[in-house]
């Protein structure tokens, strides 16, 4: 008898971690869409631009002033109160820690203690980023979880605002009581970095740093080495630094690093060509596939947690190197960019009729509240969307909610898990939840719609 349970608990175990097994935990777009942007460009018109020259120009400029307008301001833009109305949210709710135990009011007034805003602003300098960073709203790399489940604890640290790429211009207002902390504001946020990640910034190398053409780098995660062949970081997708020369299939480019006193002093490296491109790169529908692969299936990161990018942080990467300047949050970047279409009175098939009939593929965003998607075309009658998302709303026949996740980015419908729901219960449709569109360019042609194949499905 035990030899027969033995042998059904080892046929189970194999059949769980079969590709079919795996293959039911997805959701029922993943496992039917090939994800692959190149899949579903139309074809013959791969290689034109969907917006002109002078507008994409014109656009790029407008990303160069946004990027480094920190360093033109005098004096910090966030109050103290500003500052203070984090400490005092969460002394109040300090939520749960890393070891799942709630958390003392006491975690949090210590951290107010050793921010020593009594004393703010105690700076008011130029910085900038010497690291990937994590931009917080506390000055602790600790994290803090409203609850334990799926959709309030890990991975949704609410302390964790955004990363800062490296090589980023920042604006220092402050300094932390014992110097492990700086109070920094970007083009989009403000927030705690560590001390060591940031580095000060003098004149000259400022305006050196804001002349000239830059590289923006078109691949993820790409080594970068000093000329004496020493590593200094990780550059992400979406980064960009001054170029120096072109030589062949090697660019010189200027970085910067923090010398002994976290003074900034620039470096020439090398970056491999085809990992990079000069900003604005021509907005093709190739060129927006490419760099579109590059994001495809990679984990889902809140506020760019482990390196990693949530829905909002993949578009703004994503449009970086064709200098299209995105905010940081889906709110903003929906309102705040383009020419926004309300679509929240209409019903779910209306809301998709419009997004098809005016939607301009890679050029139009899709929103609901707290979340942002990436309009791609048309398939199969169908409207096609790349996001990165956490998970799917689950509700079963007793009509007990759910979450199934997903943790990554991928190419979608517009009712991504909806099969996952049993009955027509409020917000179980995705595309019910979503409020309007932005379009992000002026005049942009419509491709025609590919022909349907037969790889759409996968075996």
């Amino acid at each position: 008898m035990k030899i027969h349970i033995c042998i059904f608990l080892g046929m189970l175990g194999i059949l769980l971690l079969s590709p079919l097994a795996r293959a039911q935990d997805e959701i029922r777009d993943i496992s039917r869409l090939k994800q692959d942007h190149f899949f579903y460009l139309p074809g013959k018109s791969d290689d034109s631009a969907i917006v002109d020259r002078e507008i994409q120009q014109t656009l790029n400029e407008s990303y160069s002033r946004r990027y480094f307008s920190i360093w033109q301001q005098e004096k910090p833009r966030c109050t103290r109160d500003d500052i203070l109305w984090d400490f005092n949210k969460y002394g109040e709710n300090p939520g749960y820690g890393e070891n799942h135990r709630r958390r003392e009011p006491a975690w949090v007034e210590g951290l107010r203690h050793s921010a020593g805003l009594d004393q703010y602003p105690n700076r008011g300098i130029r910085g900038i980023t010497v690291a990937n960073t994590d931009l917080r709203a506390l000055p602790t790399s600790g994290p803090l979880f409203d609850g334990l489940d799926n959709d309030s604890g890990y991975p949704f640290d609410r302390l964790q605002i955004s990363t800062i790429t490296v090589n980023s211009p920042v604006y220092i207002s402050h300094v932390s009581e014992d110097k492990a902390w700086v109070h920094v504001e970007t083009g989009t946020y403000f927030g705690w970095v560590s001390a060591r990640d940031v580095a000060l910034v003098d004149d000259d190398l400022a305006n050196s740093w804001q002349s000239g053409r830059y590289a923006v780098v078109i691949r993820d995660r790409i080594p970068i080495y000093d000329e004496k062949g020493r590593f200094c970081f990780k550059a992400p997708l979406g980064a960009q630094f001054p170029l120096l020369r072109e030589e062949g299939d090697v660019w010189e480019i200027r970085i910067v690093v923090s010398d002994q006193d976290g003074r900034a002093i620039s470096k020439v490296a090398r970056l491999a060509r085809e990992h990079a491109a000069l900003r604005p790169l021509k907005m093709t529908r190739a060129n927006l596939a490419r760099v579109a692969n590059e994001l495809i299936n990679q984990p889902y990161g809140w506020g760019g947690l482990y390196g990693n990018r949530d829905c909002s942080s993949m578009l703004m990467d994503f449009f970086a190197p064709f200098g299209i300047w995105l905010p940081r949050n889906s709110k903003q970047q929906a309102h705040e960019t383009g020419r926004f279409i309300e679509l929240g009175h209409l019903s779910p098939e209306e809301k998709e009729a419009a997004i098809l009939s005016s939607g301009i593929p890679y050029a139009t965003l899709i929103w609901r509240k707290g979340h942002i998607m990436l309009y791609m075309g048309s398939f199969e009658g169908k409207a096609l969307i790349f996001h990165s998302m956490w998970g799917v709303t689950t509700q079963d026949v007793r009509g007990r909610r759910g979450r199934r996740i997903v943790g990554r980015s991928v190419i979608t419908t517009l009712r991504p898990g909806i099969e996952c729901c049993s009955g027509l219960a409020p917000g179980c449709d995705p595309l019910q939840s979503i409020l309007g569109m932005t379009l992000l360019l002026p005049d942009a042609p419509k491709p025609p719609e590919p022909e349907p194949s037969p790889q759409l499905t996968n075996p």
